[in-house]
């Protein structure tokens, strides 16, 4: 299984940079993890979108739905999280990181709502695979 942080910030803080979680260093972790894992033939790539904006900001009325789309034809998963840039510029890096962690797996969670699913993927599997390797990535971060 591959997997992609697409990133989305606004520039309504620090410039749009959001340095308290390294986002490359997460997405290669996690990456690392699942590359030999397989949740099933319908999906090869899952794409979590990082949305960073205030959410009374001018940016916020573009921001506002959920996404959960399954690109068949590429087998791409593609589901999205929104976070408040007033809020998420004061966390430190673990509670950035557990922020992060409870959004991205509502993000698989919504998977099962989906109204045209992938048939072969066993999103539980992955969800629980989620959890722990984002809890390994915590754990490995507690220091800094």
């Amino acid at each position: 299984m591959d997997f992609e942080i697409k990133r989305l910030i606004t520039n309504e803080y620090s410039g749009g940079r959001y340095e308290t979680v390294d986002l490359n260093e997460l997405e290669a972790f996690v990456k690392a993890k699942l590359q030999h894992n397989d949740y099933g033939a319908s999906v090869v790539k899952f794409f979590w979108g990082f949305e960073l904006y205030k959410f009374d900001g001018g940016f916020a009325q573009f921001f506002s739905n959920d996404i959960t789309s399954w690109k068949h034809s590429l087998n791409w998963l593609v589901s999205n999280s929104h976070f408040d840039w007033d809020i998420f510029y004061n966390l430190g890096k673990l509670e950035a990181l557990q922020a992060m962690k409870t959004e991205l797996l509502n993000s698989v969670l919504r998977i099962g709502e989906m109204k045209r699913k992938p048939k072969s993927f066993d999103y539980k599997a992955f969800y629980v695979d989620l959890d722990n390797i984002i809890d390994e990535y915590m754990t490995g971060n507690a220091k800094s």
